[in-house]
């Protein structure tokens, strides 16, 4: 009995470790996309900054989030494996560079962008297609 529990429990594993890394909810003969693009704060490039793309399960989409760290010139690419991301709808979340930290930059960089959940911000990534997603954040005068 106990050995019919246990490979059970197994069984149940193996099958959560199958369908979770499949993503967001789309057909199977679906193709991953690419996506890259700019990243800028007051018309400054986030270098140094994170790009952070996760499921939006509101949205049908599950599994992995994709991170990118933002170059000098504030472009990112994000990248899995041969830089090819799930189809589906994410949540983006952007987060200052740590240098920024303490700095003006940093206390006027809006709390919000750094979680996801907060940001406002959704992209859908298609099948087998190069997306281009630029993220300007550019803040009112005072």
């Amino acid at each position: 009995m106990t050995r019919i529990v246990a490979l059970l429990l197994l069984l149940s594993a193996t099958s959560i470790a199958v369908v979770l890394p499949l993503g967001c909810s789309r057909p199977a003969a679906s193709s991953p996309g690419v996506v890259h693009g700019e990243a800028t704060f007051q018309n400054r490039p986030m270098a140094g900054g994170l790009v952070v793309f996760v499921p939006n399960v509101d949205r049908g989409c599950a599994g992995k989030m994709y991170t990118a760290t933002i170059a000098a010139d504030g472009q990112y690419q994000l990248a899995e494996g041969a830089k090819l991301i799930i189809p589906g709808w994410y949540r983006v979340a952007l987060a200052d560079p740590t240098d920024w930290y303490g700095s003006e930059w940093s206390l006027a960089f809006p709390m919000a962008l750094r979680r996801p959940d907060l940001s406002g911000i959704e992209r859908e990534v298609k099948p087998g297609q190069d997306h281009h997603f630029d993220f300007r954040i550019e803040l009112a005068a005072r």
